[in-house]
Formats: C-alpha cells, structure tokens, sequence
C-alpha cells in the first residue's frame, strides 16, 4: 500500500541527568558557605539537558538529602528508588549535559556514595524521509534487504517468544490487532507523558507533539516543534504487523507477540524510566510496578543520546542478560563513532548499524568497532529510500492508521529484533551470546563499493533466511511443545522462605527437571527431577536474597527450557523465626485404655499461626497419614478409633518461616482399650437339676 505521507521524527540526542534522595521529600538547604556554587539552570532547553540524577549507596541505604542537596547548592526532590540503594532525584533546573556532568562527580565524592551519574535524556534514533514507497524492499531486495522470504519458509514465529518494544507506546492500528500482550507506561513525569497521568498499565501513545509556543518557552523549551512520531507503532509494525490479512503492510515475525513499553514522550524519556521498562520487560522485579506475566526474550530499543554508557544502564543490561534476553539497541543517526552514543556503547547489547537499498552505509547511521551488524534502515538520498511500517495520521493525537516510510537505525534496529525473534522460535535455547553470534555469522557480505565493511558496519548485512535455516539445522524441529512458568510470577518480591514452584505441561514431555540458584549470574549446574509433576515445594530458602529459577521438560532424549530459555527471578521476604518450641498434653505420651473417642491437646507455641496434627497407627516417628489443620485450635478430638490398637501422634506449628514439631520432634503414642466383656448373668429356666420336663420346652 502506498503511504499516504512521510512523518518527521528529530535526529536522536540524548541528554544527562542527574538524580538523588528519598520520596516525595523535597529541601532546600539553608545558605551556607559550606555549599558548592552550580551553574544556573538553563533557561532555553537543550534537549540534552536534564534535571534528574541517579544515585547508588554503597551499603543500598537511602542517600542523605541533606547533603546531596548541599552539594547541588539548590533544592533536591527525593523522587522514587530504582532498586535498592538506586535512587532517582529532582533538581531545581535543567543543567547542560556538561554541569550535569560535574554536579554527578561532585555527589560522587560523599562518604558511602557508590556512584552518581546524570539521568540522560532520550529520543528516537528515527530521521525524517519524504518519498514513499509501496513495497517492503527491506524485507526481499537481494542486494540491500534482509532475505525475509526464504526465512518464511521455515516459521514465522511462535507466540510463545515475545519481542519488548521500548519507545513512545503504541497505536491500536488494523495491521497490529492481536498482536500484543499487555505492556506497561513507565514514563514518570505528567508533562512528558503527555497523557494525564505518570505510570500505569496503559501503554498507549497519545502524541509526543511540541508546539512552536512550547518549543519557545517553557517546560519544552528548545526541544523542536515537531508532530506526533508514532515512534513505537512504526517500530512494532517492522516487527509484527500482520501477514497475509489482505492489508497494509508485513511484519518480520507475525507469529510473535510484541511487549509496548512506554519510555518517551514529548522531548524523549529519562535513562531511570527507560531503564526500568527494560527490567520490567525482561521479568526482573520494578518497585511500584506489578509483575510481568509475559517476558521478552528480545528487547528492542530505537532510541539513544551522546555519552558513556552509565552504570545504571549497563547495570540493567547485565541482568537482563543474565536471565536470558537478548537487547538489540539503535547505533545512532550522528554520522559519528558509535563509541561516543549508548545505550549503542554498552557492553552485552547488539548495536546495530543502517544500511540503504544498495548495501552502503546510510548516510545518517552511526559506525565503528562496536557495531556487531548492519540492516535495513533506510536512505531517503536513494531510490527506493524509507522503511515502510504502520503508523497513525494524527499530528497531535491519534487518528487514523496509515503507513509511512521511516528512515534512522530506529528503523534497522527491529529488522534485527524481529529476525532473532524468528531464530528463538526455532531454537529457543539460544543464550543471547549464541544468538548474537549466530546472527553475525550468517550475514550477507557487503558487496564491492559499498561505503560499509567489516571495520566500520559490523559483520555484514543482516540475513533473516540464513540465520533461521542455520538455527532450525543445527537442532532440528521443536519436539517438545512450549510451557511456561507459572508461579512466583516473574520478579515477584516478599515471597515466604517456603514456597511452590509451578508450570504448565509441555506437550510430549515424560517429565520436568528444575534449577533453583541464588543470585542472576549463577549457573544451572544441578537439575532436580520431579517426574511428571508440574509443581514442586521448597522450603528453608534464605530469607531477603534474590533467586532466579528455570524448569526444562525432557522426553527421554531431549529436553527444552520454559519461557523460550528465559529464566524467572523472585525475592523472599526477611526470613521469619519459626514457632517456638511447644509440647502435647494429651493423651499422655504411652497412654492405655483410651477410649474409641478421645481428644487430642497441645500447648501453645510462639510465633504460630495455624497448627496441624497426624494421627497414624505405624509407630515410626512419621507421619504416615496426613496432617490435618486445626487453625488456631489447640485441640482435636478423633472418633472412631479401633479398639486393642496403638496410634502414634504428632502436632506442628506453622508460620510463614516454616514448621515446628511439638516435643523436640517426637511423637506420643497410645493404645485404645480392649473391647468390654459382657456382663454377668444367670438361666432361669428351667432350673437346675429339674426333673420332668415336657419333650419340648423353653430355655430362659
């Protein structure tokens, strides 16, 4: 379908930023001249400026607002925590990237302070482009294109792997209908969010417009007059806009789901907002936010700014790889080294660079040593030019759909997203280092003459038809049906120290195994079999310490993981002492001639919240029947017992720390009375020694 016009989205710049203290508080430091002097905020917005910083303790306390702000020399507003001991805060202004900069090194230098950095600023990584094309040559040209159509042929896509887009949000478009799972808006500040509202469970974009009055002064000042970009849904659409439904355009991978998280908003988005949207995106746990049932295997994110890559960032990006999720990050529409640009500089990501319809590098696209591929973004200086996706025609708020042509490594990054998503339907055991590589190593070359090599464009041109074969190769078809896990829900936080892990049946599975580790990075040396349950209890887990598990099914010969190989996290709650030490009253311990009813009594324990008993008649020191809950009652009364026997007895206390055994773990026994003899009686009649009785008579 020919587009009906081109969208302008400003070249990507990313601002510092700076952050400090504690919730909701804000304080003025009195004048003293013990405070350091700042640079004034700047009064016409630099869309690189920021007002945030993002500060870690050493020991994971709250940092002391008093001298933060002493040594911002300006009021702090203590906002939110990023996890523990990471704490987000709000300056009094916008400094430039170079005052945020110094005013984060100088909170550096308090005492128990592990780090400081700005809270960069954000944008798409997407350029305008005028021409519109009616075809998809990014998917199918032989020279430029990504060789979509023979990737086809083996699958496109299982539901069961689930892309994260991390942008502006999404638009309900014809061409995306069904294609999501719930997301989540992270965005944290009303006027960016532009929607009424900070966080919610709402992902929807309405519009990142900016008036030329907003753009003259103001909370948007500096930030470009610009209409609504549509950022996300153009993104979404390359990934997973419908295939064969007689409309509009095709995704690379239909068959997937697409996860919208929503990071920017009018003038971009804060690194601390984005860098939550990627935890919660990967199933790790984000204060404030609920759980994520539905995990991302791949993450995509078109967006970035100028700067090192901080360690609030790159923090985030180690544990969402280590729980399995692979993060295919925009390099940059600078025309510059992608060295000096994150997230596209951050270690264990796939930076991705943007090629034209004739295998050069596009004119816009960042380049250098840290980009690992390059794929289709698109060149507006060529014939044909842009990206075809799906977007709306709103200018502010959204409209109608339609579809425009895109061009900016915003573009190419979700070629790349939407193949690797293919290959995880095929292989879901590969970890993100595999997949990285195995990506890599099937690109198609860049021809002679192309501006693009191996030194400054990655390894070659993304090939979704190699990459696949290669994958659905190297194992063969998925055997084993796909499964996920179930409970603790995915970063669950404050679960007991005795728990049930949970999953669904795999289709063709003769049993399950599972790994339970402490800790992100530790590996699953040790798999436990449960058989064909789908369930198992863990008790005695260390108490406020993250956990991460995994189950695999297996068949006897093979074996496949849940979650596409994505491994869940939980945290237990401070570890609770168990009921104190209690003992049985009665019946006494070796008890005899109890009756065929009788009450079981126990004293009170400690820190119980519910008591249980066993009743048994196999004197072994175990229960050999169930325990049956009483609640709070200390008392059971049996009925029915069998006369001549021995029954063995035991009662517990229970708390969310466990159980405790009454009388050191030893249980009493007692034995039920013989059964009554009849009682005493005489005959009647006739009497004894009577002579002459009748041939028949009665006897009495």
């Amino acid at each position: 379908m020919v587009p009906h016009r081109s969208r302008i989205v400003r070249p990507a710049a990313l601002a510092a930023a700076l952050l400090a203290a504690a919730v909701g508080v804000t304080f003025v430091p009195a004048a003293s001249s013990a405070a350091t002097p700042v640079p004034a905020p700047v009064n016409s917005r630099d869309p690189r400026a920021t007002d945030q910083i993002i500060v870690r303790m050493a020991d994971g306390s709250t940092p002391n607002i008093v001298a933060l702000a002493a040594k911002a020399g300006e009021p702090v507003a203590l906002k939110r925590q990023l996890r523990q001991g990471t704490w987000v805060g709000k300056l009094g202004g916008r400094r430039s990237p170079a005052d945020a900069k110094a005013l984060a090194a100088r909170i550096a230098t308090l005492p128990g302070v592990g780090y400081a950095e700005p809270d960069a600023v954000m944008l798409p990584t997407a350029t305008p482009t005028d021409p519109l094309w009616s075809s998809q040559w990014d998917l199918t040209d032989g020279t430029g294109g990504a060789n979509l159509p023979a990737a086809w042929d083996i699958t496109t896509g299982t539901p069961d792997v689930v892309v994260a887009v991390i942008d502006t949000g999404i638009t309900n478009h014809a061409d995306l209908a069904g294609q999501t799972v719930p997301g989540y808006d992270f965005i944290n500040d009303a006027l960016v969010a532009n929607d009424g509202n900070t966080r919610d469970s709402n992902p929807a974009d309405p519009g990142d417009w900016v008036t030329s009055t907003e753009n003259a002064s103001g909370y948007f000042a500096g930030c470009g007059a610009r209409n609504s970009s549509w950022h996300g849904t153009h993104v979404s659409g390359t990934i997973a806009a419908l295939s064969n439904n007689g409309i509009g355009v095709a995704g690379i991978a239909s068959g997937v789901k697409v996860l919208p998280v929503r990071v920017l908003g009018k003038c971009g988005g804060y690194t601390s907002d984005i860098v939550d949207g990627m935890r919660w995106s990967a199933g790790l746990a984000v204060t404030g936010v609920p759980t994520n049932p539905n995990p991302a295997a791949v993450l995509n994110l078109s967006l970035g700014g100028s700067g090192a890559c901080g360690t609030t960032q790159q923090q985030a990006i180690n544990d969402i790889v280590a729980v399995g999720a692979t993060v295919v990050v925009a390099a940059g529409n600078s025309n510059a080294d992608a060295t000096n640009f994150n997230p596209a500089n951050c270690a264990n990501v796939i930076t991705v660079a943007a090629t034209g319809s004739t295998a050069s590098r596009a004119y816009y696209s960042n380049y250098g040593s840290l980009v690992e591929i390059a794929a289709p973004g698109g060149d507006a200086n060529l014939t044909p030019g842009g990206i075809l996706s799906t977007l709306n025609a709103g200018l502010t708020a959204p409209t109608t759909d339609t579809y425009v042509s895109y061009q900016g490594t915003s573009m190419a990054t979700p070629h790349v997203a939407g193949v690797a998503a293919l290959v995880k339907s095929v292989q879901p055991s590969l970890s993100p280092a595999a997949l990285t590589t195995l990506l890599r190593s099937t690109v198609t070359p860049f021809p002679v003459g192309s501006t693009c090599t191996t030194a400054n464009c990655g390894s070659g041109i993304l090939n979704a038809g190699a990459a696949v074969s290669t994958a659905a190769t190297a194992n063969g078809p998925r055997v084993l049906g796909a499964f996920s896990k179930t409970a603790p829900a995915p970063g669950a936080t404050a679960q007991p120290t005795s728990l049930t892990l949970s999953w669904s049946a795999s289709s063709g599975a003769t049993g399950y195994e599972y790994c339970l580790v402490t800790g992100l990075t530790t590996p699953c040396t040790t798999w436990t079999s449960v058989g064909t349950a789908t369930s198992v209890t863990r008790t005695g887990l260390a108490g406020s310490t993250l956990h991460s598990w995994q189950v695999r099914a297996t068949n006897g010969t093979t074996t496949a993981e849940a979650n596409v190989s994505l491994r869940s996290t939980f945290t237990t709650a401070a570890a609770v002492a168990l009921p104190a030490a209690f003992n049985k009253t009665a019946p006494a311990n070796a008890a005899t001639n109890i009756g065929s009813s009788t009450t079981l009594s126990w004293g009170a324990s400690t820190g119980a919240t519910s008591y249980e008993y066993c009743l048994d008649t196999v004197v072994n020191n175990t229960c050999d029947a169930t325990w049956t809950t009483t609640g709070t009652t200390r008392t059971a009364t049996r009925t029915g017992l069998v006369a001549s026997t021995t029954y063995e007895w035991q009662v517990r206390a229970r708390n969310a720390g466990g159980t405790t055994a009454a009388n050191a773990n030893v249980a009493w026994t007692f034995r039920t009375a013989a059964p009554a003899l009849p009682g005493a009686f005489a005959k009647s009649s006739p009497t004894n020694g009577a002579t002459n009785r009748a041939t028949t008579l009665s006897l009495s």
